[in-house]
């Protein structure tokens, strides 16, 4: 495949991408609302929204591996490749919790009952959906410092989960257990939406420095950067 050719369905496969991410930012904010507004919103409209987006996710995949294998890509093309399959992954992910959310919102009207919403849960839910939409710019702009920033909020929403969990269990004592339970699933589902927001600023970071973040990776590539700057012997 002429490079030329690869690079048109390079852009290409990048803006069908883009376009799933803003469809995976709106199924987020519906899940959402459902959550912290009760408002008159169909978890239909979610379920809906995730068949569409598995969708886009198998033909973004398959795009990859078809280029991957006809062009066999080097260096910062291959890196764009992988970074495309790696985040594609995360929204179709992200779409998941989105469905999981809608699903304990069905059940607790199913139930009759929404207990108190923490306003932990409504701060959980800005950041998260922030830090998605973020994430994604830093993308578009292939932006590592960008990246670094959605990362560093991960652990505030971990907290607020944390907190969530501890309301909720107190309010077990007098109302309907199974009803705060769904609040809890809500919660957690938020904080894996931020979970992999954060996967995906690491990807990011993949991108445009080549360096794997997960498991030890800023780990490594801190002694390396150490190691640069040390005077050689002699």
């Amino acid at each position: 495949m002429p490079q030329k050719q690869f690079d048109e369905k390079l852009d290409e496969l990048t803006r069908r991408l883009l376009d799933m991410s803003h469809r995976v930012e709106e199924l987020v904010d519906v899940a959402v609302a459902l959550a912290v507004r009760e408002d008159g919103a169909d978890p239909e409209d979610v379920w809906e929204g995730d068949r569409k987006i598995d969708e886009a996710e198998v033909a973004i995949e398959e795009t990859c591996v078809e280029l991957l294998a006809l062009h066999q890509p080097m260096a910062t093309d291959l890196r764009q490749l992988v970074t495309i399959l790696k985040i594609n992954n995360d929204l179709e992910r992200i779409g998941d919790h989105a469905v999981n959310i809608a699903n304990a919102v069905d059940r607790l009207r199913r139930a009759g009952e929404f207990p108190p919403i923490p306003p932990e849960l409504e701060e959980m839910s800005r950041t998260s959906r922030g830090m998605l939409r973020d994430a994604l710019d830093a993308f578009v702009h292939r932006s590592d410092d960008e990246a670094e920033a959605v990362m560093q909020r991960d652990d505030r929403v971990d907290q607020l989960h944390e907190s969530v969990f501890r309301v909720m269990l107190t309010h077990m004592l007098d109302r309907n257990i199974s009803a705060c339970l769904q609040v809890i699933l809500i919660s957690q589902n938020l904080e894996r939406i931020a979970d992999l927001a954060t996967n995906i600023g690491e990807d990011v970071v993949y991108l445009v420095r080549g360096t794997i973040r997960r498991h030890g990776g800023l780990e490594g590539e801190r002694e390396a950067a150490a190691e640069a700057e040390e005077p050689s012997a002699g």
